[in-house]
This record gives C-alpha cells, structure tokens and sequence, in this order.
C-alpha cells in the first residue's frame, strides 16, 4: 500500500507527496516514515532531479505522529533511541544533501509534520484564516522528537522556543512568517507548488544555517558550547513551569532539559539529547495516560462510540432552550456555532434577550482578538431568536430545559412545554443533581425524557453527561448523542442517580476539603495541596464558586446523608447562618472578596476550628484524590458509569482531575493497585469507612497484573 507518491517533472523537480491512504490525514508512524525516507533517497541519488518538493494530496499537509502507535509500542528503550536516531540521520541526510528541498505547506502542520517542514532548506505555507503550524506535543504528554527542539531553538531562540512548545504553540501563517518558522506565503487561490519549484529553479539554497560555521542561536551571542548569559533565563522557566505543573508532567521538565543542554551544543549532539529525553518521556506513565485518555478514549467519545447501534445519524436543525441564565445562553451559544436555530425562551422577552447580549459579549472579545468577524457575528446572532412564549418552541426537533435547581419548578416546565411541542420531539433537562427518572414523573412521554448536563462555562467545557433515566428509550439515548456530537462537545452516558457521576464524585473533594478545614487543617494548606496534586482550583475556593448557601439547600433535600456527611451540613450550616458566608456572589465565603481586589482567604478560621498541627501534606492529598476515586469506582460497580473509560474521561474534562494519572479510575493503576490498597486502608483507619475499598475492588486488585487493574497498557 502505497502511502508517499513521486513524480519527477521535466525540470528535474521531485515531488514527494503525502497520500496516506484510508484515513483522511497524513499521519508519521514506522511504516509511513520508512517509506517516506525510501523516497527521499531515491530523490537524493537522482543526478536527473535538481530539487525536490515535499507536499500534501490531502486538505492538510501533515497532522503529526500516530498517538495510537506510540501508545502501543513495545519495544525496548535501547530499540526505541536507536530508531529516533536513525530517524535523526536520515533527517539530517536530507537537509544536507546538497539539493534544494522546499516544504509546501497547505492546511495544518502539527508536531512531526512541523519537524519535516523545519528539515526543509524553504518553507512556503498557504495563507488560509484556518491554516496552522506548530510544535503541538506536548498537550498530549510528549514534547517534539524528530528534531523540532533543536531546529526552532535555532530558528526562533531561546526564548520563543520554550514559550511555543512549551505552551504547544499553533500559529497562523502570517505569524509563522514574522517569526521565521516558514519564509514565504502564498495565497490560496495561488499553485504552492508552482511557488516552491520556481524558489528551486531561481535560488535554491542547500545549505541550513546552523551548518554555517559561526553560526549563534537567533537572540543571544552564543556560539556553539557556548550557554553563558542564559542559565538565569532557564532558572525562571524551570520554576515557572514547576509553578504551572508542580513537577507531575515529566514531558515539559524533559522539552526544558533537551532546550538547555541544546544551547550549548552542535545540531548533532543536540538531537541525540533530545532522542534519549525522548525515549525517556515516551515510556513514562504520565505520557501514556495521557494520550490513551486525552486522545484515544476523547477522540473516540467525540464520534459517538457510546451511541447505541442501529440509529441512523440524526441533526437537530432548530433548537429549543428554555431558561436564558449562563447555562442556557452558553447552550445555545455553542448550538449556533454548530450552525443550528435556535429559540432560547425565558419568562420575559427582556430576560431572553440577556442571553444574547451575553453570547454577542463573548464574541466581541474574540472580535477585539482578531478571531472573528463583524459579519460572522451578526450570522452567528441571527440564528438565535429571543422568546417570552413556550408556545414558539412547537416547530423544534429538541428541547432542554436550563432553569435552576429546583425539583417543582422544572416538572411545571415541563408540563407546560408538552402540551405545545409534536410527540416526536425529545425532551432534555441540564440538571446537574436531581434524578432524571424523578424529573420524568412529570413527563406524559417519559421514553423521550432525558438529561443533558452541560459544565459552565458552556463554551470552553467539552464533557456533556448524557443522563438515562429508567425510562429513557434507546432512541432517545441515541438522538441526544447525535446532537451532543453535532455541536462538538464529547458525550459520556450516565446512568441514574442522584448527582449523577461528575456532580457526586466531585461533591466528595469538596466535601472532604471542608472537613479538613473543620478538623483545624489551615486552608491555605489544603488550597495549595489540592494545586499541588494537579487539581485547577482548590475545594474551598470552588466552594465559593458553586455558593455554600445552594451547597446546604441541596444537603437539605437529601435524606440519605450519612454521619460523615451530616456534620459537614452542620459545618456549612454554621458557615452560613453564625458567619453569613455564603460565597463568591456575596463577597464572602471561606474566601473574602474586596472589591477591585484579589481574593484571599478569610483570616479568622482559626478562631472557628483551632488550628491542628498533626497534619500531613502526603496525606491531605491522598484523601482528596482517594475520595473522588472510591467513589467514581462505586459509579461503575453500580452501574451508573458503563465503563471505566468514562469515568475517566468525565473526571478530566469535568471535574479537572489530574490528567497525568490518566483520569479517576486510571489513578489506580498510576500508583500501583497494592500500593493503592494499602493506602486506603490506612486512611480508613484513621478516618473513617468513606475510605473502605468495596469487595470487588479488592478483588480486581488482587488479581491484576502487574498492578495494572484497569488497563494493560
């Protein structure tokens, strides 16, 4: 199968291009490298060809290395760097081969799809509004390993090249040009490589110019060997970079060190440095969590793999949104980006036009970036209509309701939307708490009744819980999908239940949090290990966030609380009622909030809970991560979660847990399954039985290989 063509032209010009075949994109794994070098020696030791072109057939030039390939490689570390180093000297064949060779750019150039084009003597790239390049891997666990470091350190410097494949940098053409990552553009309506051959046959350089001799990196006046006057540069990105990911993302530590020891050294040994910290970082737990839950399992829940089988691909071409507070403007922002109508209805035309001012303010910020237009704007907003009336929603294929938390406000919603939509139509509640087959009650339909819980902000959350009552029909289930997909967010189904899997699991870190701070553990102590361990924000400050206020209305209306549980009520309660803190909104909560201010915590907890000096930083850790992971482990032996996956899936995206770990379950087997074991046990002897590992659990641990009690890889 062939995956490179060539075609040498009259003018001794070769064209190398990128074909892969059966997949949309031009993917680099062993197989399609190995012929791609086949035939750039054929090119090489061509006396008739005078040039060579390395282009795309495809809509993008070439979208990187296969994720799922590096995933699964099991050879040895020594087979690994000895093949990165042959990769290594047939790149650096090329760029010293004394012919001119020219990347012609069209569409995305990502990861190693940059390094091919960074390889190039002349890089010309299509000057489309979508069109990006960029050293992309470290978003997904890696860092550049075809000698993308060492070609943008002297390309761009120092600095630039921490900042950009650090932070996995995409730039437009026009910004690639200014920064000298490519050297000329051309337009889309020109021949790109009508271009690249004319640079060819009228300049055609041979040589890179770190081959120059004398030749110092961009910005500094070193030399090769030479580093002097850069070390405090790389002290205060080390530490802002510990700062960001408090050591728990080897990959960014790893891109650091090969930048560094690069500097100081000629383009052969640097490519060695940075094929030994790549092979390093490659077979590191974190960079396989990462990419088996960041791209494997998020790239297939975003195609509807949970979907059930048998149902034709449905879209939903006008949308009905009833409530036009944050969540249902949000919904119905991102619902009309997906090119859907939408009606977004409220009590009152003034109220539904607030949502629209509000999805109007967040594209006049993208407006104020450059990332839009007027016109894509006034577009956007025309597929949005304002309504006061739920008889406007009769001509919708789908309806969710977005209003607040409350149990008999939503039933007479409902009630009253029915009776104005057709039957066919399915009907959506974003709860994030209250049991969809309880909501169902109050349905005349409740096969077609279901639960879409979106995340705030709507339009930077990707999850969507997709929630199915006892009731809930398979069409439904897969109609809900269908639309979740259709506006880009990633769908996982949740079973029923109270809090459902994200608002539940993530309720115990809060949870736990609070405690500590009633057991007189210091809440910046508990902030800061919470950042410690890789969570975004906090328990107290998210605390603050949600309102401690709803917080003790929605314990108010559980019945199940168990002992551990009720004394947190009492804690929240004393909070709200003694103290009058209640969050964020009011100014107050376990943080103060002067205005025009930053935030700090407020400084009399001490006199509250006296301060325990007994504390462990280790531990504070363990029982908030430990928390969350009992308890998402008893979403999936209940049934609530179908698969692991999903659970770890949802508590990246939704509740912001450690992606180096793979995700809440994945955590297991990130620390070992018996080591896990032991710990739990220890924390429920000290603590009490929230920390006992279910019966099950013990037994998968038991009997898993190598520790691994989720996944074999």
């Amino acid at each position: 199968m062939t995956h490179i063509e060539y075609h040498i032209d009259t003018d001794g010009i070769a064209f190398v291009t990128w074909n892969v075949a059966d997949i949309p994109v031009n993917i680099m794994n062993k197989t399609t490298m190995d012929e791609f070098f086949q035939t750039m020696k054929l090119a090489i030791s061509d006396k008739n060809v005078v040039g060579i072109v390395i282009n795309s057939a495809k809509n993008d030039f070439i979208a990187g290395g296969d994720l799922k390939w590096f995933l699964n490689y099991n050879n040895s570390k020594e087979d690994c760097f000895d093949m990165f180093m042959e990769t290594h000297k047939n790149m650096r064949a090329i760029e010293t081969c004394g012919k001119p060779v020219v990347a012609a750019i069209n569409g995305l150039a990502f990861g190693g799809g940059c390094e091919i084009a960074l390889n190039c003597h002349h890089r010309i790239m299509t000057d489309h509004p979508k069109n990006r390049i960029g050293l992309v891997e470290c978003s997904i666990g890696l860092f550049p390993g075809a000698g993308g470091t060492q070609r943008y350190l002297r390309l761009i410097g120092i600095q630039k090249t921490i900042q950009y494949i650090t932070q996995s940098k995409k730039l437009s053409a026009k910004q690639a040009l200014k920064d000298g990552l490519v050297d000329a553009l051309c337009s889309p309506e020109d021949d790109i490589n009508a271009l690249a051959k004319k640079w060819i046959l009228n300049q055609g350089n041979t040589v890179q110019p770190w081959d120059v001799k004398g030749f110092k990196i961009p910005g500094t006046p070193m030399g090769v060997g030479q580093i002097s006057g850069s070390t405090e540069f790389f002290s205060v990105s080390n530490a802002m970079a510990y700062k960001t990911t408090h050591g728990n993302k080897p990959h960014i530590k790893n891109a650091l060190s090969v930048i560094y020891y690069g500097a100081g050294c000629g383009i052969e040994k640097g490519l060695e440095v940075e094929a030994r910290h790549f092979v390093h970082t490659l077979f590191s737990k974190e960079t396989k969590n990462i990419i088996r839950t960041g791209f494997v399992f998020m790239g297939e829940a975003s195609k509807g793999k949970s979907k059930p089988k048998g149902f034709e691909t449905q879209k939903i071409n006008t949308l009905g949104i009833i409530g036009a507070g944050m969540m249902g403007s949000g919904i119905a922002y991102v619902s009309a980006k997906a090119g859907i109508r939408v009606i977004l209805n409220d009590v009152s035309h003034k109220s539904s036009l607030k949502g629209i001012h509000y999805i109007k303010k967040q594209e006049d910020k993208k407006l104020a970036k450059g990332r839009t237009t007027a016109d894509k704007i006034t577009k956007l907003l025309a597929l949005i209509s304002p309504s006061n009336s739920l008889s406007d929603l009769s001509e919708c294929d789908l309806v969710i309701e977005a209003v607040y938390e409350n149990e008999t406000l939503k039933n007479t919603i409902t009630k009253n939307t029915e009776a104005v939509i057709s039957e066919a139509v399915i009907y959506a509640s974003n709860t994030s708490t209250i049991p969809i087959t309880q909501l169902a009650k109050a349905s005349k339909k409740p096969s077609q009744f279901i639960g879409l819980h979106f995340f705030s902000p709507v339009e930077k959350m990707k999850l969507v819980e997709v929630i199915v009552g006892e009731q809930t029909s398979d069409k439904t289930l897969a109609i809900a999908m269908d639309f979740v997909t259709q506006i880009r967010k990633i769908p996982i189904v949740v079973n029923d239940g109270r809090g459902f899997f994200t608002s539940r699991v993530f309720g115990k870190f809060v949870n736990e949090g609070i405690g500590m701070l009633s057991e007189g553990i210091p809440p910046a102590l508990i902030e800061n290990v919470a950042k410690k361990i890789g969570m975004p924000v906090g328990p107290l400050a998210i605390s603050d966030e949600v309102n401690l206020k709803l917080m003790l209305l929605i314990m108010n209306e559980n019945p199940n609380l168990d002992a551990y549980e009720k004394g947190l009520k009492a804690t929240i309660n004393t909070l709200v009622n003694t103290h009058q803190r209640t969050g964020k909104k009011e100014g107050k909560g376990f943080y103060d909030y002067p205005l025009n201010e930053t935030k700090h915590l407020w400084k009399e907890w001490a006199t509250i809970f006296p301060v325990n000096n007994t504390f462990n930083e280790e531990e504070i850790g363990k029982r908030l991560l430990f928390s969350m992971v009992i308890d998402a482990y008893k979403c999936l032996e209940s049934g609530v979660l179908k698969e692991a996956k999903d659970a770890d899936i949802g508590s990246v995206l939704g509740l912001g847990f450690p992606i180096h770990t793979g995700g809440v379950l994945s955590y297991i087997d990130y620390i070992g399954g018996e080591e896990f074991e032991k710990y739990s046990l220890f924390l429920s002897q000290k603590h009490g039985k929230r920390f006992e590992l279910p019966h099950s659990l013990k037994k998968r641990i038991s009997t898993a290989a190598g520790g691994r009690v989720f996944y074999a890889s």
